[in-house]
């Protein structure tokens, strides 16, 4: 898992780094600069609020920064459930033995660094893109004005930024001298809202795979703790312990994400919303570069709430197969007073072990489906809007 600490750590959300006034301060770095870009974006809306394509897209990226406020800032001061885990997890792994359980923990750990990789990687890509579409624009723009004024007069141009920034500039009045300097700003600004937003949960993902891959080791060991143990007694009371532990893991994991899950859920919500609206709007002008960037965009949101709705479903799925486990044992060759336990394992298994958004929502693959289908179906009445 120290991958994923390469991430987690810049905006101090790493949960065993040491809390000093060293992680405080690059916390309050990451959350100044955040800030600073989502001041920038209500900036740009109140200045100018005719150009529907440029209040989109500033919309989108108030959305995305916003949680990743929300991420550095509960993930710094609420990390009491992924240290536990964390914990718990390094434990596992120096205690692992056999090939078996290191096979299944192997493919687990790399169902966590694909799923970490596949989201960060589209995430950085369309934050590079959207550094290039600038430029990209801005040629086409300078292009259309030569092709409008063939004589010798020249027009200026405004300056084009990765994001929304142009008036904001101009009433601070910055020079074009430091061009170079604010580019690299908002680039930085751009990264520092990814990392915040896919850092934190790539901790999630690595202990969720995790507990999935501990839950599938002990659903081996059920099916098969009568054949090869000796002490069945002993053997049967450190399975029910595990299983225990497991399941309160989870619950610490989920009391932890379950405030953040609200805000992904709503946020994602209004993102596909918008990015499919602003897909819409560049479809009918035909603006390929605004076409591929929201199309990129849409995307990324998609993918990252469709990563939390399939650990959400794999993770349950795991833990009720558990029961399942124990009943395909040789439960039927123990004594009676111990075989009756398997009843109680039966019954805490066909109680689902949900990822659950504040109590509210559910987090697996229908609501999944649910979400994307009300996006578009509110999309499709934006649609009707637009060609009306």
């Amino acid at each position: 898992m120290n991958p994923l600490k390469i991430f987690a750590w810049p905006v101090g959300t790493w949960p065993l780094q040491e809390h000093s006034l060293f992680s405080t301060s690059r916390t309050i770095l990451s959350i100044a600069i955040l800030v600073t870009m989502l001041t920038i974006m209500n900036v740009e809306i109140w200045l100018d609020l005719n150009d529907a394509e440029k209040n989109l897209e500033a919309v989108m990226l108030i959305g995305c920064g916003f949680l990743a406020v929300s991420k550095v800032i509960w993930f710094r001061f609420n990390p009491y459930g992924l240290v536990t885990n964390f914990s718990s997890a390094s434990k596992d792994y120096k205690e692992l033995s056999g090939v078996e359980k290191r096979a299944i923990m192997r493919h687990h750990a790399y169902m966590s660094r694909v799923t970490c990789l596949g989201v960060l990687g589209f995430s950085f890509a369309a934050m590079t893109f959207m550094s290039i579409a600038s430029v990209l624009d801005e040629d086409d723009t300078t292009m259309d004005q030569g092709n409008k004024f063939e004589d010798n007069t020249t027009q200026k141009e405004p300056i084009k930024y990765p994001f929304p920034s142009e008036l904001t500039m101009k009433t601070l009045n910055i020079p074009e001298d430091f061009y170079p300097l604010i580019l690299f700003a908002e680039n930085i600004m751009l990264i520092l809202t990814a990392t915040g937003n896919l850092g934190s949960d790539n901790v999630f993902f690595g202990i969720a795979f995790h507990l999935c891959g501990q839950a599938e080791i002990l659903k081996m060991e059920y099916s098969r703790f009568i054949d090869e143990s000796e002490n069945i007694i002993h053997r049967f009371h450190v399975l029910i312990s595990r299983h225990y532990q497991l399941l309160k893991l989870f619950k610490e994991l989920n009391d932890t994400i379950s405030t953040i899950l609200v805000i992904q859920l709503l946020t994602s919500y209004l993102l596909i919303c918008l990015t499919g609206f602003q897909f819409i709007l560049s479809l009918s002008v035909r603006n390929m570069v605004m076409m591929m960037k929201t199309f990129i965009e849409m995307f990324i949101v998609m993918s990252q709430l469709f990563a939390y709705s399939y650990v959400g479903e794999y993770l349950k799925n795991q833990m009720k197969d558990i029961g399942y486990a124990a009943y395909r044992s040789s439960w039927y060759n123990i004594p009676s007073y111990l075989s009756r336990n398997i009843v109680f394992i039966l019954r805490r298994a066909q109680d689902p072990v949900q990822l659950r958004a504040q109590h509210f929502f559910v987090v697996n693959m229908e609501t999944y489906m649910n979400i994307v289908k009300t996006s578009m179906s509110y999309l499709s009445v934006l649609r009707v809007m637009i060609t009306t």
